[in-house]
């Protein structure tokens, strides 16, 4: 992954910043850059029938809980269940700076963070071109809206994520590597009803919650 692959924009916005004076804006580049020699993506998918039951809504015969993915696979015939990570080598560049230096510490995490909604979404852009449908949901993840995060475990079964790209996730339900995503996207012939985005980093015009997201405020 290279420095230019990254949208500094979204750097600061994660960093809660809308700009850098010179000094700072230096070495946020410097930590980008040595943040993407860190990065070692690896990433997992799968693609599985959906089924509506008057219940809720499973993939693969498992079961997800809570209303809104439901509400999200409306209309949906098969979901993407998918998983990124960076790599154990960013944690250990994080932690080994929020030791010596917190400034730096943010500027890691939060290129990590637009480093991984990248990756994330070329594997967006890869399942939309091997798997044509008229229409995609966004994705939603564990841990979005009533969708519980203990769902974390069975996703990464579902996946053998553990095995094939190394994440995990412990008793507290925390991924790790931690700059790690896991993630449910509906595929459908007919129009999209629901595509909510909790804190998703993506603009906010086209989301259908933008007038009362508690990111944006």
């Amino acid at each position: 992954m290279r420095p230019s692959d990254l949208d500094k924009d979204e750097i600061l916005m994660l960093m809660g910043t809308p700009e850098l004076d010179a000094g700072l804006s230096q070495m946020l580049d410097k930590c980008t850059q040595e943040l993407c020699k860190a990065v070692q993506p690896r990433t997992i998918y799968r693609v599985l029938p959906v089924e509506h039951s008057e219940h809720g809504v499973s993939i693969g015969g498992l079961a997800l809980e809570g209303k809104d993915i439901a509400l999200h696979l409306t209309g949906c015939e098969k979901a993407v269940l998918m998983a990124a990570t960076l790599s154990s080598a960013v944690d250990a560049l994080i932690r080994r700076a929020q030791v010596t230096d917190m400034t730096k510490a943010l500027m890691y995490d939060a290129a990590a963070g637009a480093a991984i909604e990248r990756v994330c979404g070329d594997i967006e852009k890869e399942i939309k071109t091997k798997y044509v449908y008229p229409y995609y949901t966004a994705r939603f993840s564990a841990g979005y809206g009533d969708f519980p995060i203990t769902q974390q475990a069975d996703l990464i079964r579902m996946l053998d994520a553990s095995r094939k790209i190394g994440l995990t996730v412990t008793a507290a339900q925390t991924l790790l590597p931690l700059k790690s995503v896991t993630a449910v996207i509906g595929l459908s012939h007919e129009p999209v009803k629901d595509a909510r985005r909790f804190g998703c980093g993506r603009s906010c015009d086209e989301c259908p919650y933008k007038d009362d997201c508690k990111i944006r405020k």
